[in-house]
């Protein structure tokens, strides 16, 4: 677990251009060169870019971070078990944008399971992913954080819908697992025209035809753009929407800008026109944030706790090779003294049975006191450092 390291910029500790830079850089950089990493998974959403790594013997944090990091952006780091505590609380939501929100789980998961299937991930950060999952399904169990389905969309919403006419025409831009939540949520709004676009029209005609509304594919739309009231944006491409769509949209009155990069150039965007960004989400989730303070302090506390157990676990599962040939060393000493008087099976039994207490003890002491001290009990019993082990392959 001392090899763990989650380094990453997010958007509530590093802000929308530091965020942008980061993700430009990781899309940009073969991860796979840098032999300063053993294995990575890299979790890319549009609110931050972490990546959870274990670095090669000798390699330190600093040096990792300096490798991983583009040149003047300041990332934060992590290493074992506070890395470990960090991953959970991404996975659980807890530093989210909008805390509680459903996303995040779901894209930890798939950035796991991506990484699997591209060999990437070893014992240490899949032990690291299969535990903040395990983690979060806990805290979203037990803590009442938000209602099922919310999205960052869900911070926007109440401002994106004050802002509209009551009879309203809305665009949704980019149906991704973040528009296709946006327009869910929209939907049953009385007296809204929903319009889905997308750069491949099926996808959006499929959603349309699910929630009653009408498709468009983007190049249409981007060329000719029916008049709308309200547009909610998530797609991939910086600056998607300029000044001259602002100008042939005369009734628009609120931009959500779910994207990253954004989407919208704030600067094209006139004053007669609300634009919900990152940064007025960010404020938006802060305010939220004060709001569940009770509840975020009882998720703290089930990671907190389900930390220690899985770092107590990490670090007897080191120690697997070393409790077999302590039993070994027992069936050895009993073979020397009882062989010709024993069966083989009751030799078996009663060296686990001698065993039993000295191993408990080393267990305990692994769970408790770490790996050091392990090491110094294994070192006094003749078991040296190269009989640790790393835990089972995820």
């Amino acid at each position: 677990m001392e090899r763990l390291v989650l380094i990453g910029v997010s958007q509530r500790r590093g802000g929308t251009q530091a965020l942008e830079a980061w993700t430009r850089w990781l899309q940009e950089r073969p991860l796979s060169e840098l032999e300063a990493i053993q294995e990575r998974v890299a979790i890319t959403t549009c609110n931050r870019c972490d990546l959870v790594v274990a670095l090669r013997e000798g390699v330190s944090v600093e040096a990792a971070r300096a490798a991983l990091a583009p040149e003047g952006v300041r990332s934060y780091a992590y290493e074992g078990e506070a890395a470990l505590e960090q991953l959970c609380r991404v996975a659980a939501s807890l530093d989210s944008l909008n805390p509680g929100e459903d996303q995040i789980m779901n894209q930890v998961r798939a950035a796991f399971e991506a990484a699997r299937a591209a060999g990437t991930v070893g014992p240490t950060v899949g032990f690291a992913f299969q535990t903040a999952l395990r983690i979060a399904k806990r805290v979203r169990r037990e803590v009442p954080l938000a209602p099922a389905n919310a999205s960052l969309f869900s911070l926007a919403r109440p401002e994106f819908e004050r802002s509209l006419p009551q009879a309203a025409r809305v665009a949704v831009v980019g149906i991704g697992e973040m528009g296709s939540l946006a327009a869910r949520s929209l939907a049953p709004r009385a007296a809204t025209q929903l319009l889905l676009v997308n750069r491949s029209l099926g996808k959006a005609r499929a959603l349309a035809e699910e929630l009653g509304a009408q498709a468009m594919s983007l190049e249409a739309f981007l060329r000719e753009a029916p008049r709308v009231h309200g547009l909610v944006s998530a797609t991939p491409v910086e600056f998607l929407l300029g000044e001259g769509f602002m100008q042939r949209q005369p009734e628009l009155r609120v931009i959500a800008d779910l994207g990253l990069p954004r989407n919208v150039n704030p600067q094209a965007v006139p004053p007669r026109i609300r634009l919900i960004d990152h940064e007025a989400m960010q404020a938006l989730g802060e305010a939220r944030r004060e709001q569940l303070r009770a509840h975020l302090a009882q998720a703290e506390r089930i990671v907190q706790e389900e930390v220690e157990a899985a770092s107590g676990e990490w670090a007897e599962r080191q120690i697997g090779k070393a409790i077999a040939q302590l039993r070994q060393r027992y069936q050895a000493t009993l073979q020397d003294l009882l062989g010709e008087l024993l069966e083989p099976s009751e030799l078996e039994r009663l060296a686990n049975r001698f065993a039993h207490l000295p191993l408990k003890g080393l267990r305990g002491l692994a769970r408790q006191h770490g790996l050091e001290a392990a090491q110094a009990f294994l070192e006094a019993a003749g078991l040296g450092r190269a009989d640790l082990e790393e835990a089972p392959r995820a």
